[in-house]
């Protein structure tokens, strides 16, 4: 799937509900939504280990795959 990249943030601490760290990077792109004229705006999780934010380049378009269960398991940059 093709995507452009419109945001970006590293988020990591402490879930104060289960006390368990969470690490991951944050990707924000325009996305279709049944019932929804026009785009909607949705996030991609990503784990920094695979994916590094400063490897990241808002503005720029991407190609995402997902395995059967919903994870990515590629993000590259599209030329």
């Amino acid at each position: 799937m093709k995507i452009k990249v419109y945001g970006k943030v590293h988020r990591e601490g402490t879930n104060k509900k289960t006390g368990k760290p969470y690490d991951f990077n944050q990707i924000h792109y325009l996305g279709k939504a049944p019932d929804v004229e026009g785009q909607t705006a949705e996030t991609l999780f990503l784990d920094p280990r695979d994916f590094p934010l400063d490897k990241i380049n808002v503005g720029q378009e991407y190609n995402v795959e997902f395995n059967q269960r919903g994870f990515v398991v590629g993000f590259e940059p599209l030329k």
